[in-house]
């Protein structure tokens, strides 16, 4: 890595951090927001770059990659979180208990379970939050508004011993409508405030990217999940 590019990352995670905290000094914002780094597609190399300017959360959507990025030597003896926001799929769940800390993207019974069986297995506890589709796209995962409670009620009556929820995420509306984005957050902090008194350590509303985390602060989100404006533009080719 050249000192220019290292540079460069260390620059825009302060310009984003002193976004952050302009926009809650702005606007008196009583909710905490923390910044996730979103690495997807990005080496080890730049994540270490991150780490060294002070990050410690991390997010990755694909489990091999999360598996083998976060093995590389640099992260030797290093302190950090990963945590999986892309969907996970049920027969991928076991090899993800081994690297994440969190999964943000349950929104079927089915993979929790899972989860918990590799997690007892390895005696590890893993968090998890659930992933509303607030916008009802059908392209997206996530559970549909309606039916959260239908899987939440499914998921108690389970009973895991080794998961346990800590709030809600969502994606937001793919639109450039300020209107529409600030709608489907606004509705995913009703669910979110909702459900606080039912669950404990309930504390964690996950929504706002690199183009939409000013709008999820001003509705109440506690972890933006910050990528391109981080680490610059994706070339997917690679992956």
């Amino acid at each position: 890595m050249t000192q220019q590019r290292a540079n460069e990352i260390k620059d825009n995670i302060k310009h984003i951090q002193d976004d952050m905290a302009e926009i809650a000094a702005k606007y008196n914002l009583p909710q905490k927001t923390t910044l996730m780094a979103v690495t997807k597609t990005f080496p080890a190399e730049d994540v270490a770059v991150a780490l060294e300017s002070g990050l410690t959360l991390f997010g990755e959507n694909r489990i091999q990659e999360a598996y083998s990025k976060f093995q590389n030597d640099v992260f030797k003896d290093k302190t950090f979180d990963l945590h999986i926001i892309g969907h996970l799929q049920r027969n991928k769940a076991a090899h993800a208990v081994e690297v994440m800390s969190m999964c943000q993207s349950i929104d079927k019974n089915e993979t929790l379970a899972a989860i918990n069986d590799k997690a007892v297995k390895l005696g590890k506890q893993i968090d998890y939050l659930i992933e509303v589709n607030t916008s009802y796209e059908p392209q997206k995962s996530g559970v549909a508004p309606d039916m959260l409670d239908a899987l939440l009620d499914e998921i108690g009556e389970a009973n895991y011993s080794n998961c346990h929820i800590r709030g809600l995420m969502t994606v937001g509306p793919l639109t450039d409508n300020a209107m529409q984005i600030g709608h489907a957050f606004a509705n995913l902090q009703s669910m979110f405030i909702r459900l606080q008194d039912k669950y404990d350590n309930f504390d964690i509303l996950s929504m706002g990217m690199s183009d939409d985390y000013k709008l999820a602060m001003l509705e109440g989100s506690t972890l933006v999940r910050i990528g391109s404006a981080l680490f610059g533009h994706r070339d997917y080719s690679k992956k």
